[in-house]
């Protein structure tokens, strides 16, 4: 890459099987209104099971089954979009999910106009009013992904998810220094992953200095969530008195050598910037 871009407001990317991020952006009311009038359909069935009409049981139960559906592509569309939105950078979702429900919702009201008796016109007609009124509603999916600053799509795929994972190992290793039973452990668990986690953002303003921090976010932060959540489980058994002093003095080891890195990765930066300073100057006066 040519150029190095500031991003102070990224946010880190999520990918789509993130299923904790899913939830937390997940509607509580949108599409509720979809299952409700899905709801009607599956009386219809009901009814038509009583009264012994297979055929209309089997279609009343699958246009319910497709009600269904919707609704949960739609709420899960709605989700992803939202976690794309509040990214600066991020893939775009995988799938269309608000689309596939709109056109899934808009076949099925087809369907019902025809074995109603509407006109075949009037049905599909009905079938694209449908359609329009979701895209008024709910509007498309985000297709474009919001790579900026990144090489290409396949850098950029590959820097977020691990990124992700880094994240997900950090909030492991804060999650394994709530359940120690020592203050000191604790702290020093915490200072760990703050650490790992300047790096990681540093990462994430700056998507071209992966490579340099790589290594600590891909094997050493791995490694250490392990060893952190295995101290845990002895220390629970009440057998990890004779590994305390080795695990503290790994623990401290890792923050010095994380703050060194996190500085080096400053420092190249600045020395990136004082090179390109001087090339402009000459450049400045070159054209005087």
């Amino acid at each position: 890459m040519s150029s190095k871009r500031k991003y102070r407001s990224a946010t880190r990317y999520e990918p789509h099987n993130n299923q904790s991020k899913v939830q937390q952006y997940t509607p509580l009311v949108s599409g509720v209104l979809v299952l409700l009038i899905g709801v009607n359909y599956l009386s219809f069935a009901i009814k038509a099971l009583g009264r012994g009409e297979s055929f209309y049981f089997i279609i009343s139960l699958g246009i319910f089954a497709a009600f269904v559906v919707a609704f949960i592509f739609l709420r899960r569309g709605i989700a992803l979009e939202r976690i794309y939105k509040n990214a600066t950078h991020a893939k775009a979702p995988k799938y269309p999910l608000k689309n596939i429900a709109g056109t899934l919702l808009a076949a099925v009201s087809t369907l019902s106009a025809l074995l109603g008796g509407y006109p075949i016109l009037s049905s599909f007609m009905l079938g694209g009013a449908v359609m329009l009124g979701w895209y008024l509603v709910y509007g498309p999916d985000p297709r474009r992904d919001k790579i900026e600053g990144y090489e290409n799509s396949r850098s950029a795929e590959r820097i977020m998810t691990l990124l992700v994972q880094a994240d997900e190992d950090i909030s492991a290793i804060k999650k394994s220094a709530a359940h120690t039973q020592s203050t000191l452990i604790q702290t020093s668990m915490l200072q760990m992953a703050e650490a790992f986690e300047k790096i990681v953002k540093h990462i994430e303003n700056e998507p071209d200095d992966y490579e340099r921090a790589r290594k600590y976010l891909v094997s050493y932060l791995g490694e250490l969530r392990s060893m952190s959540e295995t101290y845990i489980r002895l220390e629970q058994r009440g057998r990890s008195e004779e590994m305390r002093d080795s695990f503290l003095d790994t623990i401290d080891s890792s923050i010095d050598k994380l703050d060194k890195q996190y500085e080096k990765l400053l420092d190249d930066d600045m020395v990136g910037l004082d090179v390109k300073l001087s090339v402009m100057k000459k450049r400045l006066e070159s054209e005087e």
